[in-house]
């Protein structure tokens, strides 16, 4: 009997115990939880913003009043606009504040994963499926991952025609590409998602390329394979049209020139390769003008053979997140890079780039519009136009990126991406 109610009591309490525990465990996620999307401003900073963008909303800023609006221009980009002898008249437009709110998938895939999402020791990420993987980001890689995770509608095809300035010649070329992209994992809102299985090789993006201008690059096809696992270099094949061999592409090839332009393979969007391969700090937030609901019409008709900066940009007041990259490898082409990442898109929408030397060697400037599906209209925020602007040698690359997302058929099937149909479809 004795046995059998302190058999009984320990029951009691230790099914207490459990209880305590299962509370203790259930509060946290309750804590998780998180409001998202949250708007860049909200209360009295939207009513400020709405008060100071009864002045300027419609003005043309260039350089006689540019100074009154300096605040919210990056200093390299002010620096440039106060210099016409040099750069030519550079001017943009100020347009109202505009939410720019991610697709249904996004929201339902980030709140779904929120807070199992990690940073390793290494600088990889953990635990990412799909969404946003921070956002509430804490930290300078979080901020970075967001960017490095952003949606691009699951399929995309971006016919990309792009000017190549010579600013002390006066002469332009031109650098026209076809780009083909498939995510195989990480999609938020076109099935199958999150993944398209069976993914055997572990790829989270795929690109095929093919150039068509300028001539001694035609017929040119490369891919680009970027792996779920952070840590792990990118694959990189080409197929040369004049020899019809598939090569394999090596690393430090990524540091060079894209087509003559002034971006490299690094360069695509801001920034194109391994999160892990840097390490970041964060800079706090600065309010800046920057373009996000672009009519990429007017950056074409404004354009002035041999000037290097478009014009007409229709900027947009926002409260940026500012990151400083540094690579890894200290033989790197730059030292440091300064990146400004919206907080609605996660695009990097600005970003000063320094060579080995510490002197600022190139500006880039990421013009985003509002795309929608073809597969089910969702509203999708990417990058119509990129500005690449070598300051030391007056030179520019930028050009409309005239996207079609949500595309089905062959060119998004896996298959598609392999180095064995870069040749299959180079014939």
């Amino acid at each position: 009997m004795i046995q059998d109610k302190f058999f009984l009591s320990s029951f009691v309490t230790g099914t207490a115990l459990t209880i305590a525990l299962i509370v203790l465990t259930v509060v946290p996620l309750i804590a998780a939880e998180i409001r998202y999307p949250v708007s860049c401003y909200e209360g009295q900073d939207l009513e400020k913003v709405r008060e100071w963008e009864k002045t300027w909303v419609g003005k043309k800023i260039g350089i006689n009043n540019i100074d009154a609006v300096k605040e919210f221009v990056p200093d390299s980009m002010y620096q440039i606009i106060k210099n016409p002898g040099k750069w030519g008249e550079v001017w943009f437009e100020i347009v109202p504040y505009r939410e720019i709110v991610p697709t249904p998938g996004t929201v339902e895939l980030t709140k779904k994963y929120n807070g199992t999402v990690k940073v390793g020791t290494e600088g990889e990420i953990i635990n990412w499926v799909s969404g946003t993987p921070f956002p509430e980001p804490k930290n300078g890689i979080e901020v970075a991952y967001n960017f490095d995770t952003v949606n691009m509608g699951d399929n995309m095809f971006a016919p990309q025609d792009a000017y190549v300035v010579d600013g002390l010649m006066k002469y332009d070329r031109k650098l026209i590409m076809n780009v083909w992209s498939f995510w195989f994992y990480g999609r938020r809102d076109i099935p199958p998602v999150p993944e398209v299985l069976p993914n055997p090789k572990q790829i989270r993006k795929a690109t095929t390329i093919t150039y068509e201008e300028p001539a001694q690059l035609k017929g040119t096809r490369n891919l680009v394979i970027k792996w779920k696992d952070d840590m792990k270099d990118y694959g990189s094949w080409t197929f040369a049209s004049a020899s019809r061999r598939i090569a394999r592409r090596s690393t430090a090839q990524r540091m060079d020139s894209v087509g003559g332009g002034d971006n490299t393979s690094d360069d695509n969007l801001g920034w194109d390769w391994r999160i892990s391969s840097q390490t970041y700090k964060s800079l706090g937030r600065k309010e800046i003008l920057i373009a996000r609901h672009q009519d990429l019409e007017v950056l074409q008709k404004t354009h002035k053979e041999g000037y290097c900066v478009p014009n007409g940009l229709m900027n947009e007041r926002v409260k940026a997140y500012v990151v400083e990259a540094v690579h890894k490898d200290p033989n790197y082409i730059y030292s440091k890079q300064i990146w400004y990442i919206d907080p609605e898109s996660w695009w990097i929408i600005y970003a000063d780039k320094y060579d080995r030397h510490g002197k600022l060697w190139k500006i880039q400037s990421m013009a985003q519009y509002i795309n929608k599906s073809k597969y089910n209209g969702i509203e999708v925020p990417i990058v119509g136009n990129m500005l690449t602007l070598d300051v030391q040698r007056v030179h520019s690359t930028y050009g409309a990126f005239h996207a079609v997302i949500g595309e089905t058929g062959a060119q998004y099937q896996p298959d598609f991406y392999t180095p064995n149909s870069l040749q299959r479809e180079g014939y």
